[in-house]
């Protein structure tokens, strides 16, 4: 079938996900071939209305059985429709049973069937269905909790008979049936059921168990089955309910059932089938004692469980009496039950004396837990978590025993012991936020190695480094005196972007700003929460750590499994991977049975899919492989080989099965075809999915490609690190977008969608006293909350004193008490922050359930699921529930067993493990202290895979038989034969016998030896990482000379090695000539052991430049595959070129020591290998020395290689050093030139020897010697190039016009009509005459030719046309001639009004200039204003320097109108020419004005009486220089400027008073000859008159541009109201798009919303110019009256608002009156968008009768919520515009609240039908969202309907003052309203008036009625058919019911709010048959 699904989004990204189509859906590319169409829901639900016209397929389509059914069924409408009628049946008898008859039991017999309908239901294909019932069941309002609780408690009241049994069977049936406890949508659901189930402690459960127990007296076989519900359940139900396990009775319940599984296994005998069966009971049986022993054990701190459970192992224990430890106690984190230890380390365990309790594996030691399961998992759990964390807890522990940790350096690597980390210094929380969660930003020191380097280097630096990417782990480390800190972070965001202002984003990369990622908490606890808030008030530094390559994501999921498979006690197959857990004692089984699904009688596995033609079918009974079928038959019918013959059996007849396969055996083959068969009984064992998992992602792709060659595509793969492009339409998150979700999952996403963001915003709300505590600024509002709640007396004493605030200033004794205060609302706050940030992980885990679910519905259609082994831990939740069978575990060897442990889920029937235990172990990272290699970890093997201890055995537990492959097919055989020390057995396959010679090389297998010694010191000191200089150059010669012999392409070749020291350096080497491939293991080691930093630092001092990519592309185009030797396990090469690097005299081999490890390195070549290293050094090694000893007899060990000439044979040549392959083989082949001629020019080759490739790509270099046709002319170019046409040039040529033209190319005088003339020639235009001078080829006739003539038509604004004649001038297909001229581009150079500037747009005539774009002129003394000329000025408030010694200095800021006199005397200082200054006493001196040696005496100066300046009388009357250069008298300009207006005069002229400034509008003065305005900077004299001007026309600016943008807002609005409306109508019409589109079709309003909101901002007083200069003239008088007395200051400090206004205002500045217009409006512009919304949001909700449809995911939540905010905001406005006298505002805000309040009626009637309760409620929230939970339906109901009548009061009222208002306006004479466009509000505020007067009816005419039914019954929506029927309410009002015509569902009537409708075709009371309706 094609593979449907939807979105697989999940929440920790934090946005959310779309919800899904409610009909139909698409094919995935998941499925092979064509995407089919999806089929129609709404057909197999029997009714979609669309017919041939519907979209979606109408075909009955075979259904993978979502929960493993055994037969595939078919959804038919006529099945569908009747499991909906059962559902129907079944609601109505819970209700029934559940509600009405609430004192007795229901009978026997009725109770037995309605849960007979659940289980009908359950097994249908309707998961619709399914997950109703569950919600059903689980909801108490209809009945069906208490029908559960009552079936509980039948089921032990009915007497024993066989109606009891069957009432419990089918109970039990129901509520263990794999649909609903599959479903993690409805797992809430499920709990609750289980929940009631076991009433109080669970004793009404364990009754009930007990009860059937004792009930099971004979072992007939309904009573097997009901045994077996009765275990399952009652596992079920303490998985659930774990307090139940502490039940007294429970011990005894699992005794009696123990021994009726025991009884049966009797009489059963050894029949595999039976004892399938039975090994399911007791295997539960046996979890669930676990269960009670863990519960127990933790009770009791595991003492109970120490040494005396009687189920011990039954193995050889050592004589010696050991101590049995018990941990727990030595610090917070140190408990014996490991689900109760927190993952990530903590501050008392790093810090802790007592060293870690590490248990160790060997079964036969004492240990505190004897049950080896919990043993196992202990062990487990404690050994991994070490491992991980062991490194991180050494390096935190030694940095906080450090005095000075914030200033700890920021280091590359910060070296604890063997350990690196990277650390840096001065770190701090910058910032904390809420965004899906509480996120942290942390700045630090910018590393040193980055700090001289520019921006846009240190960016190329983090972006190419792999630290602090997303998902790193971090730590933070801070200590205050004795108090130490740590927290443990992870990276959610690394950027390098430019942050701007937005304080919730991180950049490495600032000029402001120190480098800054945002992480999260990795444990938000309480306690952590509460650090990180200290942290940030406090302003604490610190140390931030980083430990590359420490991911939580990669080894926290498998450490929370472990702790719940602690929890659970279960672990599959138990039996065959620890000790023997049997009571009875004996032997542990070593015969393997079959898996469970193929015990059954007559089971066979068919191998049919791997046979090859022409051979007979062949099956194999797994009860007797070796009886069905012969070895010699199977491998000619197959084509396998005897040791894959041997191993496929195996795996197909053991359930748990190892297969081992040396190098190059075809493990990966032979797992192929084992997926193949069982695919192939699929669906007659039911195994669902088969799950494969691989250890890396490399290993899972290649074998997914595998499985997709062989014809297998219905795969799906978990996990988004895939590299395989094959596999990308098969990813998990691809697949399930096309899974549609059902009814019930979309109403939990909206409901969880919805609440999260409450709890997220409740959250972020609680941010804020952080933010001010951290900035010190606390107001007293805050506090005043807090002392009232904790320090009420305080508090009083305070309110007594303290009115308007405080503030603490540093010194005062208060400031202690103030940061105790601090420190206590700092961790309330914490505290309220945490307990929202943990409601909202809840609600995010249930949006998740839901998501997690459509991906296990796409998993379950698949055949084969990949995943790695962290992805199966991420994702162990969902693939429980998937209830995979078979599970077959790639490269098992090479997975550590707790990661194994994850896949041994109870369900799997079948575990195939393929690996080979003979090559790499498991990667750790403590070796030294884990690995089974040494002395100390031989206690712990960590390394030690399950594959290898299995295989292999250990005390206590016999090895299992392992099924070996032994024929290998990659190897030549001198290579494999290196490794049969390892594999005696092994053969080779005849393809290896004749494989090709290594071309280039004398041998196949060589191992050149030397002594030159390795980089790394002898002196006894430990090295992370080694490398060897000598090999690095030798290696990468005899690379290059490989890949000049140009046989071999770039996955041929590889070049290996043990060390990452070593890997660096050869990158480093080779990148110089190739493209060099390292895979992503081996870049996070380089990275891990911070290679990465030292290798960029060394390229940047090299190249005197920042870091440089590590891998980049050179001149030879050839990849080389470069690795170490323990990341290419499982790869293979032609050629393998390997360096050993250790070569010390201590003979140290480091990790080539070990066989595993030899083995892997030595068996990775095809055709060659070339070992480089010091023989010498390895030799000691028996590995080695048996390798060497076989190269030597070969004669392949030696000093020198000897390379081989392929073109001359007999030229033997070695090469000992790396500069002998330059000399010796310079081009790859000899040193003799190369004697092969070149063709096709039959010259001889100049260049040394080389390959054919090399000579192919050769280019001749002498001269060409062919001669040109038919010019015979030479061709001038090389040999080598292509001749091409001749270029010789031709002087000379005639052309076709008559000219001649000179050096033409010779081939273009072959065709002289290709030669275009370029002379100049005068040539008359057709048409308009003109003559035009144009190149010679140049057609004027032509119809694309236009004449260049300018055209000299004047336009109508005066200036001349700037177009041609050809661009003007249009002539028709007819002949006509029309001009149309060119818009004119002459500068308009029209003088802007309020500046000196000039308009340089283009002319535009009829328009206005409109607004100044140029920088503002106007400056002061101090600064000058950079803003546009149009935008307000700021005013500068730095004091102003207008002073004398004569009338003293403004006291003022420097742009307010002056409070000083002007000095009217003469300036007495002296000029630069030593004479008196001209100018006034306080100016700037004019030095080049004096009036004695200047050369201006003759310049007018005095306009009254025309004298000039040698005329007048300095001393009488001094000038004034203005900024634009002229001067006058004083006298002149004083009039001119208009003193008199703001200074008064005595009678002779004076000044000797200031006058009160007027409100009018002041233009700036101008200089009286050229015009130019005076400014403050020039002429102090007039700053008075001038600032006031200045002010008036910012003020001015301030309001213009407000109102420009405010017509820019209001345009985009109307806009936006049609886009909706427009949008809503096409949604109306395509109903199914609306659930995908509505959370994006609000975008373009809200960005709108935020812009106007910023303009009522910026408009606001507090911005407002004038605001602005009052201010700082408040605080200049203010810091005036400052006394100097601490103290005073003290009793005088405010904060508030009313501070400057309780402050005198001076005459020289009036009180500001604000422009509140613009504000205003913006804030109608807001309601409009606000209103366009509402609207558009009530429409579509209300248009459908759905209850889903109020919880979708809608922009700013419930519609209810917004429009009370809005109806509020409403009359905030409505009173401030009417405060502000504005009426053309306060109405349409009055009819907006109008219309509002309507459309919530609105949508409230036609809501009401779909969910009236649920309606109610969400009118309740949004009216009272303090309601408490005691608050009952009947009082929110009354509630709600106060809340209506209130607004809807409130809107009659409100539109009685707009239609008052509406007559207050002025009329013309003859009565009517002047035009006015608010006028026309009249019309509409009358006709909203009418609205609220109630319905109005009116006559229907017949014609009408006729329309009324067409409409009903056309359309895809209408009634499709006409057996339909009409019916009236109780008031009359008129309905239709379509289909069938009768009820079968409860609404409510649109008109009056009646009930309608009715149920299983029964109307409800007071509905009617309307027969005149039907007649009519």
């Amino acid at each position: 079938m094609a593979w449907r699904g939807r979105g697989n989004r999940r929440v920790s990204d934090g946005r959310r996900g779309g919800f899904s189509r409610p009909h139909g859906g698409h094919a995935s590319r998941g499925g092979s071939g064509n995407r089919a169409p999806a089929v129609c829901r709404y057909f197999l639900a029997g009714k979609c209305h669309y017919g041939s016209s519907c979209k979606y397929s109408h075909e009955k389509q075979e259904t993978a059985p979502d929960e493993g059914s055994s037969s595939v069924l078919e959804a038919t409408a006529a099945e569908s429709q009747q499991v909906r009628e059962q559902y129907v049946d079944f609601k109505r008898q819970i209700r029934r049973y559940g509600i009405v008859y609430d004192s007795s039991l229901p009978r026997g017999r009725d109770c037995l069937k309605i849960w007979e309908l659940v289980v009908t239901i359950m097994s249908s294909d309707n998961r619709d269905l399914h997950q109703s019932v569950a919600r059903d069941l689980a909801d108490d309002d209809i009945g069906g909790l208490p029908f559960v609780a009552k079936t509980t408690q039948l089921c032990t009241a009915l007497p024993i008979d066989e109606t009891s049994l069957d009432v419990a069977r089918v109970f039990l049936q129901a509520v263990t049936h794999s649909s609903l406890l599959r479903s993690l949508s409805i797992d809430a659901f499920v709990g609750t059921i289980y929940r009631t189930v076991g009433g109080t402690n669970g004793d009404r459960a364990i009754a009930l168990f007990s009860s059937l127990s004792e009930r099971l007296t004979e072992p007939a076989e309904p009573r097997k089955k009901v045994l077996a519900l009765v275990v399952s359940a009652l596992y079920e139900f303490l998985r659930r309910e774990r307090k139940c396990l502490l039940n007294d009775d429970l011990p005894e319940l699992l005794d009696g059932l123990e021994a009726k599984a025991a009884q049966l296994h009797g009489l059963v005998g050894t029949e595999y089938a039976a004892t399938a069966y039975l090994d399911a009971i007791s295997i539960h049986i046996d979890t669930m004692r676990r269960m009670l022993d863990g519960a127990r054990g933790r009770l009791t701190n595991g003492k109970s469980t120490v040494a005396t459970d009687s189920r011990s192992v039954g193995a050889v224990q050592s004589t010696f009496p050991l101590a049995v430890v018990i941990p727990g106690g030595n610090h917070d984190n140190d408990f014996a039950d490991i689900s109760k230890i927190q993952i990530f380390p903590t501050l008392g365990e790093i810090t802790s004396d007592t060293a870690e309790y590490l248990p160790g594996t060997d079964f036969t030691l004492p240990h505190f837990l004897a049950d080896p399961v919990r043993r196992h998992l202990d062990a487990a759990f404690r050994l991994l978590r070490h491992d991980v964390f062991g490194p991180l807890k050494e390096v935190i522990g030694s940095v906080l025993a450090q005095p000075d940790i914030a200033n700890g350096a920021s280091t590359s690597r910060f070296i604890s012991g063997n350990i690196k980390a990277h650390s840096y210094g001065r770190a701090s929380i910058q910032h904390i936020f809420i965004d899906n969660g509480l996120q942290a930003i942390l700045s630090f020191a910018r590393p040193p190695q980055l700090r001289k380097h520019a921006a846009a280097e240190q960016r190329r630096w983090w972006d190419e480094s792999s630290r602090l990417e997303k998902g790193n782990l971090v730590c933070f480390v801070s200590t205050v005196g004795d108090e130490r800190s740590f927290l443990v972070l992870v990276v959610t965001k690394k950027s390098t972007k430019e942050s701007g202002e937005n304080k919730n984003e991180s950049s490495l990369v600032s000029d402001r700003l120190n480098p800054a990622v945002t992480a999260r908490l990795a444990s938000e606890t309480q306690s952590n929460m509460a650090i990180l808030s200290r942290m940030y008030v406090e302003k604490q530094e610190g140390l931030l750590i980083e430990l590359p390559g420490l991911i939580p994501e990669t080894f926290v999921p498998i450490l929370e499994n472990l702790q719940c498979m602690m929890r659970d006690g279960h672990l599959a197959f138990q039996r065959w991977i620890l000790p023997s857990t049997n009571p009875r004692g004996g032997e542990a089984p070593t015969q393997v049975p079959p898996p469970a699904y193929a015990r059954r009688p007559g089971f066979r596995f068919s191998l049919r899919t791997i046979t090859q033609s022409g051979h007979p079918p062949l099956s194999v009974n797994p009860s007797a492989p070796d009886d069905s079928i012969k070895s010699d038959t199977l491998e000619a019918a197959t084509g396998l080989d005897n040791g894959q013959s041997q191993s496929l059996l195996a795996a197909l007849t053991r359930e748990y099965a190892l297969i081992q396969g040396p190098p190059g055996t075809g493990k990966s083959y032979v797992g192929v075809q084992l997926v193949r068969v069982l695919l192939d009984h699929k669906i007659q064992a039911r195994l669902g999915p088969i799950l494969v998992i691989c250890y890396t992602n490399h290993a899972l792709d290649q074998f997914l490609k595998h499985l997709l060659d062989v014809g297998i595509h219905k795969i799906i793969r978990i996990g988004g690190q895939s590299r395989a492009e094959e596999l990308g339409g098969k990813n998990l998150r691809v697949v399930s977008r096309d899974v549609p979700k059902t009814t019930v999952e979309n109403r939990i996403l909206g409901q969880n969608y919805s609440e999260l963001d409450d709890c997220l915003e409740n959250a972020g709300h609680r941010m804020k006293p952080l933010h001010q505590a951290r900035k010190s600024r606390l107001n007293w509002d805050s506090l005043r909350h807090f002392l009232l709640q904790h320090h009420p007396t305080i508090a009083s004493q305070f309110q007594d004193q303290v009115q308007d605030g405080f503030t603490l200033v540093g010194g005062d004794p208060r400031w202690a008490l103030a940061e105790s205060w601090i420190r206590q609302i700092t961790q309330i706050q914490s505290d309220k922050i945490f307990e929202f940030v943990e409601e909202a992980k809840g609600y995010r885990e249930r949006i998740n359930g839901v998501h997690d679910d459509v991906n296990r519905r796409a998993l379950q259609q698949a055949d084969v699921v990949g995943v790695t082994t962290t992805g199966l831990a991420r994702n162990i939740k969902m693939l429980r529930r998937v209830g995979p069978k078979v599970i077959i575990c790639e490269e098992a060897a090479e997975v550590l067993e707790p990661h194994v442990i994850s896949a041994l889920m109870p369900g799997v029937e079948h575990f195939i493990q393929i690996g080979d235990h003979k090559q790499l172990r498991p990667q750790i990272q403590n070796y030294l202290k884990f690995s089974v290699e040494t002395a100390v970890g031989r206690a712990y093997q960590l390394d030690r895979s399950q594959f290898e201890r299995r295989a292999v055995g250990e005390p206590g537990l016999s090895p299992l038989p392992v099924a070996q492959l032994n024929v290998q097919r990659r190897m030549r055989p001198e290579i494999s034969q290196l490794i049969r020390r390892v594999y005696p057995n092994l053969q080779d396959h005849d393809c290896v016998s004749n494989l090709p010679l290594v071309v280039g090389m004398r041998d196949n297998l060589f191992w050149l030896t030397h002594n030159n010694p390795e980089d790394s010191r002898d002196d006894g000191s430990q090295v992370k990482s080694h490398s060897n200089p000598w090999e690095v150059a030798m290696a990468a010669a005899l690379i290059r000379h490989l890949i000049r012999q140009g046989e071999y392409k770039a996955t041929d070749i590889a070049l290996l090695t043990p060390y990452t020291g070593q890997l660096q350096k050869l990158r480093a080497a080779l990148s110089k000539h190739f493209e060099v491939f390292v895979s992503d293991r081996d870049l996070e080691t380089l990275a891990k052991e911070g290679f990465e930093s030292k290798v960029e630092e060394e390229e940047s001092a090299a190249a005197g430049a920042g870091p440089r990519k590590a891998t980049e592309k050179k001149q030879l185009v050839n990849t080389i595959r470069l690795a170490t030797v323990d990341n290419f396990q499982g790869e293979e090469a032609k050629v393998i070129v390997v360096s050993l690097v250790r070569s010390n005299n201590n003979r140290k081999v480091g990790f080539l020591r070990t066989e595993n490890r030899i083995n892997v390195l030595l068996s990775r070549a095809q055709h060659g290998m070339y070992l480089i290293g010091n023989a010498e050094t390895y030799q000691h090694v028996p590995m080695w020395a048996d390798v060497h000893r076989q190269l030597s007899e070969r004669g392949a060990v030696g000093t020198s290689i000897g390379l081989l000439c392929p073109r001359h044979p007999d030229t033997p040549f070695l090469c000992s050093e790396p500069g002998d392959f330059t000399i010796k083989s310079p081009e790859g082949g000899c040193a003799l030139i190369c004697d092969k001629r070149l063709e096709p020019c039959g010259h001889k080759c100049p260049a040394p020897c080389h390959s054919q490739r090399l000579h192919d790509a050769f280019d001749c270099m002498q001269p060409c010697p062919r001669i040109r046709l038919p010019c015979q002319h030479p061709c001038p170019k090389l040999c080598g190039q292509g001749c091409g046409p001749c270029i010789v040039k031709i002087d000379g040529v005639q052309l076709p016009c008559g000219h001649v033209l000179d050096r033409v190319e010779c081939h273009r005088t072959l065709d002289l009509s290709t030669v275009r003339c370029s002379r100049k020639v005068d040539k008359i235009v057709p048409g308009c005459g003109h003559t035009v001078s144009v190149p010679c080829h140049t057609d004027v006739a032509s119809k694309l030719f236009r004449c260049s003539t300018t055209c000299t038509e004047n336009l109508e604004c005066g200036h001349q046309c700037p177009g041609t004649c050809g661009r003007c001038r249009k002539e028709d297909d007819g002949g006509k001639v029309s001009f149309k001229h060119q818009q004119c581009s002459t500068p308009c150079g029209r003088a802007y009004g309020t500046c000196n500037h000039r308009c340089s747009k283009p002319c535009h005539e009829g328009m206005g200039c409109g607004t100044c774009s140029e920088t503002c002129e106007v400056r002061c003394p101090h600064s000058r204003c950079n803003q546009a000329c149009q935008k307000a000025c700021t005013p500068c408030i730095e004091k102003c320097t207008w002073s004398c010694e004569h009338e003293g200095a403004c006291s003022l800021p420097c742009a307010a109108p002056c409070n000083r006199l002007p000095c009217d005397r003469r300036c007495p200082n002296q000029l630069k020419c030593g004479h008196q200054c001209p100018s006034f006493c306080g100016e700037e001196c004019p030095h080049d004005l004096c009036q004695i040696c200047c050369t201006r005496k003759d310049q007018r100066v005095d306009l009254m009486e025309f004298k000039t300046y040698g005329e007048i009388d300095l001393e009488d009357t001094p000038i004034a220089v203005l900024g634009c250069g002229h001067f006058f008298t004083g006298e002149t300009l004083d009039g001119l400027v208009g003193m008199a207006s703001v200074y008064t005069a005595d009678k002779f002229g004076k000044y000797i008073g200031l006058q009160e400034l007027s409100g009018e509008f002041t233009p700036i003065p101008a200089c009286p000859d050229c015009r130019v305005p005076i400014r403050q900077f020039a002429t102090r004299r007039y700053n008075r008159v001038v600032n006031k001007a200045v002010l008036d026309e910012t003020s001015k600016r301030f309001l213009v541009d407000g109102r420009e943008r405010l017509a820019i807002l209001e345009k985009g609005v109307t806009e936006v109201e049609t886009e909706l409306s427009q949008m809503r109508k096409t949604m109306i019409a395509a109903y199914l798009h609306l659930r995908t589109s509505t959370p994006e079709r609000h975008k373009s309003a809200i960005v709108l919303d935020k812009e106007t909101a910023k303009l009522r901002k910026e408009m606001d007083a507090q911005h407002q110019p004038t605001k602005r200069l009052f201010d700082a003239v408040m605080t200049f008088q203010r810091h005036d009256r400052e006394q100097a007395s601490l103290e005073h200051r003290i009793n005088n400090m405010h904060i508030s608002d009313g501070t400057t206004a309780s402050l005198p205002v001076p005459a020289a500045v009036p009180q500001p009156v604000y422009d509140r217009q613009i504000t205003l409006n913006a804030h109608r512009l807001q309601l409009r968008i606000q209103e366009a919304m509402l609207r558009d949001t009530f429409t579509l909700l209300s248009k459908y009768n759905d209850p889903l449809m109020p919880l979708l995911s809608l922009p700013g939540g419930s519609p209810l919520k917004r429009s009370a905010r809005f109806l509020q905001q409403c009359e905030d406005l409505i009173t401030s515009a009417t405060d502000a006298k504005l009426p053309r505002l306060v109405i349409p805000t009055i009819l907006a609240y109008a219309r509002v309040v309507q459309l919530e009626e609105w949508y409230r009637r036609a809501v009401a039908s779909a969910n009236p309760q649920e309606q109610d409620a969400d009118r309740s929230s949004a009216t009272n969202t303090t309601k408490t939970n005691t608050d009952t339906d009947t009082n929110q109901q009354q509630r709600t309907k106060q809340d209506k009548r209130t607004a809807t009061d409130r809107a009659r009222h409100l539109l009685a003052d707009a239609l008052a208002l509406c007559d207050s306006f002025p009329t013309g004479g003859g009565g009517q309203e002047q035009e006015d466009p608010e006028c026309s509000y009249r019309g509409e505020v009358e006709e909203t008036m009418r609205l609220f007067d109630g319905p109005r009816y009116e006559t229907v005419t017949p014609e009408e009625i006729a329309a009324i039914k067409s409409a009903m019954v056309a359309g895809p929506g209408g009634i499709a058919t006409h057996s339909g029927h009409w019916y009236t309410c109780r008031n009359g009002h008129p309905f239709a019911i379509g289909e069938c015509g009768m009820p079968m569902q409860l609404a409510r009537c649109p008109e009056c709010g009646e009930a309608i409708g009715g149920q299983n075709h029964v109307t409800t009371d007071g509905t009617q048959r309307d027969l005149g309706m039907e007649r009519a």
